[in-house]
């Protein structure tokens, strides 16, 4: 590793209790010890790139998915092969009986069975079994194991978060869940933006958007396990209510069964209201390999109902009804910032759409950057903005 201080390339015998052995100078992570590409000057490093060179400011969270050292993906595969004991129950009588067959007869038929003796072994070993295997996707490190390291040993050695980093779980003088509506200034609301606590914590850090009175409404209840499929379309029309009818809305969504619901289900709960559909889209999240790629714990929807009533292409709903999600919080956050700004002024500037059911506009305000430059096609934009 590269120590912070001089610069010095250290051999693991020169930093022996995280103290550089050149410079005298201490450091606060180790990749022998916190894990791979855990060291001080690669975390700034990823500081700078997250943060623009210390124009915006970003949360805990968003500097993990910025610095994570892996996102290893297994996918789904079913059980092959034949099991051991079916294997050489059959494949052992069978092979001795030619060997017996080949010392016996003469001729060709020795000959043959001389031959195909040893190919039953290999067939039988090379058919060995192979269990079914789980999909399954991680992060590394582990969040909790991140924020541990940059609470604990950064914050000893440099005496808080590295320039620019928020802890989302840390608010002055709030609760960190932050379920209630949050207002940016007093006076009647120009627009209200549905997100998580993270998120919501990054657009307040950097005034996104910038408008006087910007409602954020944010809660947690059913990425926490809510009580049934639509918890987080009732925790959203919940923290809604009470507001201006004609409020746009802007929904910022990771790429997942649930967010690609959300935006159809408030439309059609909240009549004449724009509802601008700006969160993560899972085809360009999926084509993109250094997307976060996770796997949810909890049951999918079905499919059908992604197609539906969410209008995903086949491919699309067929990958999130697995239950594999793209999380919004881990786009690039200069990127983020420019998507948000620009699906919020789109909201306030459209006219009111007609309760009845008005003209639908496809907007694409967050197609995560193709790294093979290929042009967003048609089914990667989905969203609707009025209903």
């Amino acid at each position: 590793m590269i120590c912070p201080g001089c610069e010095t390339s250290l051999k693991r015998a020169d930093r022996v209790g995280g103290t550089c052995v050149h410079c005298g100078r201490r450091f606060a992570l180790d990749p022998w010890t916190d894990g791979p590409g855990m060291h001080d000057v690669r975390i700034r490093r990823c500081v700078e790139r997250a943060t623009d060179d210390g124009r915006l400011r970003i949360t805990l969270t968003q500097l993990w998915y910025a610095s994570r050292a892996a996102n290893p993906v297994t996918e789904a595969a079913p059980s092959r092969g034949v099991r051991a004991w079916k294997r050489w129950t059959a494949a052992l009588p069978l092979s001795a009986a030619l060997v017996a067959a080949a010392l016996s007869a003469d001729g060709a038929p020795g000959v043959v069975a001389a031959v195909l003796a040893p190919v039953v072994l290999i067939l039988a070993a090379a058919l060995r079994h192979r269990p079914a295997r789980r999909a399954s996707a991680r992060v590394q490190p582990a969040r909790d194991t991140f924020a541990g390291l940059m609470r604990g040993a950064w914050t000893t050695v440099y005496g808080g978060l590295p320039r620019g980093v928020v802890d989302e779980a840390r608010k002055a003088g709030r609760k960190a869940a932050g379920r209630s509506p949050a207002a940016a200034g007093t006076g009647p609301h120009r627009v209200a933006i549905v997100c998580d606590p993270v998120i919501a914590r990054f657009l307040t850090e950097n005034r996104i958007p910038d408008l006087p009175h910007t409602l954020l409404v944010t809660g947690t209840g059913a990425r926490k396990g809510g009580s049934g499929g639509l918890a987080k379309v009732r925790e959203a029309l919940d923290l809604l209510a009470g507001h201006a009818e004609g409020l746009p809305v802007v929904v910022l969504h990771d790429a997942d069964a649930e967010g690609a619901l959300l935006a159809p289900a408030l439309r059609a709960a909240l009549p004449g209201r724009t509802v601008v559909d700006a969160g993560l889209r899972p085809g360009a999240a999926a084509r993109n390999r250094r997307a976060v790629r996770l796997l949810s714990s909890r049951p999918g929807y079905d499919a059908e109902v992604l197609r539906t009533v969410g209008g995903l292409p086949d491919p699309e709903a067929a990958l999130l009804a697995e239950g594999w999600r793209w999380p919004l919080a881990a786009v690039p956050p200069p990127l983020l910032a420019k998507a948000v700004a620009g699906a919020v002024e789109h909201a306030v500037a459209s006219p009111t759409p007609v309760a009845a059911g008005g003209a639908t506009l496809a907007q694409g305000f967050l197609t995560w950057p193709d790294p093979t430059g290929r042009t967003p096609q048609k089914h990667d934009r989905h969203d609707r903005s009025t209903s």
